[in-house]
């Protein structure tokens, strides 16, 4: 299957293919509403949002033809602090995720992304590339889709010599993960759901 880099034409056809694959994750959800239409309607504007953030960046891939999948990674030099980045966050839509919420979580979900910074700021210190995000379609998981996403940047991490970075809420996604070369950095819980960072450091051919 051929890897592509999604075209912003197809960012709602995306966004909606995150939607559905950031349904079930046990920890997202604990920030969303509870009723199904709100919870959707709440994770396309997040995948929509973090799409257009990413775009400047140019490094989001699918699968050709139509995207069943996408794989959003953030290059060693957006780590940098810049008015330009700055104004991405205003321009992308990230502003407005916590109108999506549950009003009654938005302290809870703000905490959680600090606790996120620290924890990324503290384990991949370095240059290193970061997984935004990776979801697959449900109809089209377990076809070796999500791997494939992954290996345009792991293969120039490699050759870069650069290690990779990202965090996951499932116990399935941390055996995902480590199928592809990562391991665990840390492993914590917030409200009850367990969330770990992973890295990977740069591989020999």
């Amino acid at each position: 299957m051929d890897i592509v880099k999604l075209n912003p034409s197809e960012f709602a056809i995306a966004s909606n293919q995150l939607a559905a694959a950031f349904s079930q994750d046990p920890l997202i959800g604990q920030f969303l509403p509870e009723e199904s239409t709100a919870k959707q309607t709440a994770l396309k504007q997040i995948s929509q949002a973090m799409l257009n953030y990413g775009q400047s960046y140019n490094q989001i891939y699918t699968t050709a033809e139509y995207p069943k999948g996408v794989a959003m990674w953030l290059p060693p030099e957006a780590a940098r602090i810049t008015l330009s980045q700055l104004w991405q966050v205003v321009t992308s839509g990230l502003l407005f995720v916590p109108f999506y919420l549950r009003w009654d979580r938005i302290l809870d979900f703000a905490s959680f992304i600090g606790t996120e910074i620290r924890l990324h700021d503290r384990t991949a210190s370095e240059p290193h590339w970061y997984l935004a995000m990776l979801g697959v379609s449900p109809e089209c998981q377990s076809q070796g889709i999500g791997g494939q996403l992954l290996q345009p940047v792991l293969q120039e991490a490699d050759r870069t010599k650069l290690p990779c970075y990202l965090e996951t809420s499932t116990p399935g996604g941390v055996r995902f993960y480590q199928r592809h070369g990562f391991v665990i950095a840390h492993h914590g819980t917030f409200a009850g759901c367990d969330y770990w960072a992973m890295k990977r450091s740069p591989q020999e051919a």
